[in-house]
């Protein structure tokens, strides 16, 4: 685990995301969907992996209406996880060709054995992307959280920040858009503080929350924020199914990565569902459409 200061490395995302796809079957949906679901008009209960697939579906369909991707289009996202938006994408001809990077090599291996004609994956970070030609629309579904750790002054990480608008206002075609989901700090909680020490030690290593503001100050000078959706209950609701399908699978899971490992997961799960009720954090899902030029903003 590195320094806490620049993001999260290979090494930390690997920490948590290559626990094991075999583990994360279990209990996410058939998307392999690791992020909060959009419920809205979904009824039932999310705990069925058939409800939860479709309340996934339907956020990874939000975000490509929101990135304005055109039919046949070239999408990128930005910490594509186990690939469900690239494959949606291609699978319903969104785009003709989907680019996935991500820094976990058993997402990699899983998006690669999908054989998924247009789905390409990297191992790769945002700072070394270069693409072949622009793409037609940018998503980045909670990978921001990674991209700035928590020793880092809310300054430095409006600049970090800063540079990942900059490179996605260089990888889109003018007029593109991207759209952007992430959890925020909202209220009192700090990444300082006990509850985001625990959080950048024994879940996400060298990842901290950023806020609002910090977003949007990051964002100005490249791009024109269009919408910014609120939706902590979409999170709730999400962590709740997760959690019943995890307890559901104990013995499966226990066998799989062992019982410390799984309590670990439990614990992390249901502490979210607290942060959230307690309105400490939030979810947002905002949409951008790239500035014709930049902006040049005083600093």
């Amino acid at each position: 685990m590195n320094g806490t200061t620049t993001g999260a490395t290979a090494t930390d995302i690997e920490f948590h995301y290559d626990v094991g796809n075999d583990f994360y079957a279990l209990w996410l949906d058939d998307t392999l969907s690791y992020s909060a679901a959009l419920w809205e008009g979904i009824e039932g209960d999310g705990s069925h992996p058939d409800v939860l697939a479709q309340a996934q579906r339907a956020k990874l369909r939000h975000h490509l209406d929101q990135a304005a991707l055109p039919p046949g289009g070239r999408l990128l996202d930005v910490g594509c996880g186990w690939g469900a938006l690239v494959s949606l994408a291609c699978e319903e001809r969104r785009a003709v060709e989907a680019t996935g990077l991500t820094l976990s090599r058993a997402q990699l291996a899983h998006v690669h054995s999908l054989r998924l004609p247009g789905v390409r994956a990297r191992l790769e970070d945002w700072r070394s992307h270069v693409p072949e030609s622009p793409y037609d629309a940018i998503v980045s579904i909670e990978a921001f959280e990674a991209f700035a750790g928590p020793g880092l002054a809310p300054a430095e990480r409006v600049r970090t920040y800063a540079e990942f608008f900059a490179a996605c206002h260089s990888w889109l075609v003018p007029g593109g858009s991207l759209s952007l989901q992430t959890i925020a700090f909202d209220a009192g909680v700090d990444a300082s503080g006990p509850v985001g020490s625990y959080f950048a030690t024994d879940v996400f290593p060298a990842s901290a929350l950023p806020r609002l503001t910090e977003i949007t100050t990051a964002c100005d000078a490249h791009f024109s924020v269009t919408a910014v959706r609120s939706e902590p209950r979409d999170y709730i609701r999400t962590l709740r199914a997760w959690s019943a399908r995890l307890r559901a699978q104990r013995d499966q899971a226990q066998q799989a990565v062992g019982a410390d490992t799984y309590q670990r997961y439990r614990l992390y799960l249901k502490t979210c569902e607290v942060l959230f009720l307690r309105g400490e954090v939030t979810l947002y899902r905002m949409s951008m459409r790239r500035r014709s030029r930049p902006l040049d903003l005083p600093c």
